[in-house]
């Protein structure tokens, strides 16, 4: 008997598109088993029992708190406190893990170097797959310590389509590693430099079917007589032997040893290997090489409990569509540019340049007063810069010209008044004394900024704290109620075929930071009061493996005069004080929105929560338990992971591509269109929010969707509605006109959580500055 838990449901192919999931169905033999069973005690308990049986047994906690154990080897003794005999087929989540382990252990036996167990991910060490080595000329040797590889990920994982039962599949999915695999010791006697390069150490697994890791252990400083001493270590770690650590097979170092490799040979190595690495990460390319990999194992049955096999079906796709999911394609967002909502637009950029921003009649100051920070060095060019920001540039023989108008007239004001300080070079306190300078004139003057544009560096983003001078402006600014839009000086020179539109996203931005809303995006009529909580996070660290915080961002949007609006109530806080924050934050505005939309005892309200981690059930409860403290109101609630790591990828063989203008090559191609969903089951939903023409470069190979997953305890459960509202949050963004790859709940949050954690490395910065008007404005942005 076999059993692959697809029902034939009739479904219709689409004729302008044809989707693969890299889902592969798995086909088992049902056979039974004899399940022993403990009761689940702790983590080590378990860990105990994987260490001393790992070889001959399985074991699997399920979700009763049990530790089923199942021998897969034909003499194995039966373990546990009970035991019981199951169909294979009445417990997926078990064969799961039985079929996990025996792919694991069939790897380990074709020498496959495995990294991890769930999801499994492995790479071929054959010397065919070394990307390097396909690219170098003929008379070029490679020693066998540098490469770059594919690696594979393999997560076996349970979906329950729309009128159809559970089933068990393999996700594959793949991408490129490299790998350095010479000691440092060795590097060093051939005259390799490691100074300012990170080094890591090699950690033995206790599964001796695991390939050894690498753990970072700090930045090479210096080195004498084979110890190399390290900076931004590791507690306790500042001098290790140069022959127990390798380099680190990161971009720079990776790059360092071409050069060492190769010398002068080394830009055309490196751009054929950019170009090889470009091809495998394309779509027709991984598809075919993943299908290739399905291909094999159809072919070859493993063996996973004793006298049953298991083998993968090919992908499932809309060429085949009785056993595909059906798809769903989100509605485009509907712009609105006025409080009457008589203007609208289906497209953001069409829409300001027709009608002007949604608050042109009631926007002020009409003539922004801005200082203008900027190293004295540059100040003509800067000057140039911003007369081409304030009033507009014209491309010729450009079809479209998105900021002819410029600035002012783009968002309807009257002028801008820019006044110059200067600073004497690029440090941080030449950069404070300037705003000291303003500060001190606007006190003179008896006004006050309404914005600062300061000019910066590139390379600012690689310093830290005190030592930053975007940082230390940006705070000293903050504390004084300014808004701050930075420019780099690498960008004032670029031509003005790009420079149009870099101008034009930075208008946006500021337009917004100066308190301005650009436009807002009708909500759909609902018969709820509907409020949105965002939760985003980000880790902020000095160098990088200092002190590491991580901080979470709390954006709220709420549909109100049927549009979705942004609360000002935005915040961040430490990850450990996240959930008193968010019932602070959910308990302040339901009681700013209840009052100014006369909410009345009874009413219907949604509370949806889109969160960068899944929510617990402890955090749901108190959620709920708060809002029964708020009022006597018809609650119901929502939920929602949004992931961006997880194994699922589509294509569609139908999409051609989109012509990259920059390079003149087709970048996109097989990439799904933006805004198409399917369900994996009743609380996972698949969501494209980057499709072909969103890519960035044609080296962005093929993108990722989203993964929705909705919580157990949420009781509103329509996921086409909740997936069509992240999409709608995506085109909501501010900071530029291109949709965003998240909804803006959880974008906004982890700009909030990113900058606010990097103002808390500034000595002087005092977060109950965004308490004041300042925390009002997106200032994030």
């Amino acid at each position: 008997m076999t059993n692959s838990n697809f029902s034939n449901v009739p479904r219709t192919a689409n004729a302008n598109r044809q989707l693969t999931l890299n889902f592969s169905p798995i086909k088992f033999e049902d056979v039974e088993i004899c399940v022993g069973i403990y009761q689940y005690q702790s983590k080590e308990q378990l860990d105990a029992l994987r260490e001393k049986h790992g070889n001959t047994h399985v074991f699997h906690r399920d979700n009763k708190n049990q530790i089923l154990c199942v021998s897969i080897v034909s003499s194995g003794e039966v373990l546990g406190e009970e035991s019981i005999t199951i169909p294979l087929s009445k417990n997926l989540y078990l064969c799961a893990a039985l079929i996990r382990a025996a792919l694991l252990n069939y790897l380990h036996r074709l020498g496959r170097r495995i990294l991890g167990y769930d999801p499994i991910e492995f790479i071929s060490d054959q010397a065919q797959d070394n990307f390097l080595a396909k690219v170098l000329p003929p008379d070029t040797q490679l020693p066998t310590w540098l490469s770059v590889k594919p690696l594979y990920t393999a997560a076996i994982r349970t979906v329950n389509f729309d009128n159809q039962s559970l089933s068990l599949g393999l996700a594959l999915n793949a991408r490129t590693t490299k790998w350095i695999e010479q000691p440092c010791d060795a590097l060093v006697r051939e005259g390799f430099s490691l100074t300012g390069l990170y080094v890591s150490q090699l950690i033995l697994s206790r599964d001796s079917r695991m390939a050894p890791r690498l753990k970072l252990l700090g930045r090479v400083q210096s080195i004498e007589n084979g110890q190399l001493t390290l900076t931004d270590s590791r507690s306790g770690t500042c001098t290790v032997a140069a022959s127990e650590v390798f380099l680190e097979p990161r971009h720079e170092a990776f790059n360092l040893c071409l050069v060492h490799l190769f010398g002068k040979k080394t830009p055309h190595i490196k751009q054929a290997l950019d170009n090889e690495i470009a091809t495998f990460r394309s779509g027709p390319a991984r598809l075919e090489k993943l299908q290739t990999i399905i291909q094999y194992f159809a072919n070859h049955p493993i063996e996973f409990v004793p006298g049953a096999t298991f083998t993968l079906e090919p992908f499932l796709t809309e060429a085949n569509p009785q056993n595909f999911p059906a798809v769903h394609i989100a509605r485009s967002a509907i712009y609105v540019l006025d409080p009457t909502g008589e203007k609208t637009s289906a497209w953001n950029d069409g829409g300001l340049n027709d009608y002007g921003p949604y608050t042109a009649q009631t926007f002020t100051p009409s003539t922004p007063r801005i200082c203008v920070i900027c190293q004295q060095t540059r100040k003509g060019r800067v000057e140039q810069f911003l007369y081409k920001f304030f009033n507009g540039v014209t491309v010729p023989k450009l079809k479209r010209q998105p900021f002819a108008k410029g600035f002012i007239h783009k968002y309807a004001l009257d002028g801008a008044e820019p006044e110059f300080f200067l600073t004497e070079d690029n440090t941080a306190e030449a950069y404070n004394r300037a705003v000291r300078q303003a500060l001190a004139h606007q006190t003179r003057k008896n006004f006050k900024w309404d914005l600062a544009l300061v000019q910066i560096d590139e390379a600012f983003h690689q310093l830290y704290g005190d030592n930053n001078p975007y940082l230390t402006t940006k705070a000293a600014f903050l504390a004084e109620q300014i808004p701050v839009q930075e420019f780099q000086i690498e960008t004032v020179d670029v031509p003005d075929r790009n420079l149009c539109y870099v101008l034009n996203t930075m208008g946006l931005a500021t337009y917004a930071k100066l308190g301005g809303i650009p436009w807002l995006i009708k909500a759909n009529p609902t018969i709820a009061h509907e409020l949105v909580f965002g939760l985003g996070s980000a880790y902020v660290s000095e160098g990088r493996l200092g002190h590491r915080e991580q901080v979470v961002g709390i954006t709220t949007v709420f549909s109100g005069d049927g549009n979705y609006r942004l609360s000002n109530l935005s915040q961040a806080v430490p990850f450990t004080d996240y959930q008193d924050a968010l019932l602070q934050s959910l308990r302040d505005t339901i009681g700013k929105i209840k009052r100014s939309m006369n909410w009345q005892a009874g009413e219907h309200i949604r509370l949806i929560f889109h969160a960068f981690k899944p929510l617990k059930n402890s955090e749901a409860e108190a959620v709920k338990k708060l809002m029964g403290e708020l009022g006597d109101y018809d609650v119901e609630y929502a939920f929602i992971h949004i992931i961006k790591e997880h194994p699922y990828i589509l294509f569609d063989a139908l999409q051609k591509g989109i012509q990259d203008y920059s390079t003149n090559s087709i970048k996109g191609v097989f990439a799904p269109v933006r805004g198409g969903f399917l369900r994996l089951s009743r609380s996972e939903v698949l969501l494209s929010l980057t499709g072909a023409k969103e890519l960035k470069r044609v080296e962005d190979g093929i993108p990722s969707p989203v993964l929705l997953r909705l919580h157990r305890q949420s009781s509103f459960q329509d996921t086409t509605y909740l997936t069509r509202q992240v999409f709608t949050f995506s085109c909501h963004s501010w900071r530029s006109f291109f949709p965003s790859p998240m909804p803006v709940t959880i974008m906004y949050s982890e700009l909030i959580a990113k900058m606010l954690g990097q103002l808390g490395t500034v000595s002087r910065w005092n977060p109950n500055a965004m308490l004041g008007r300042i925390g009002e404005t997106r200032w994030f942005l």
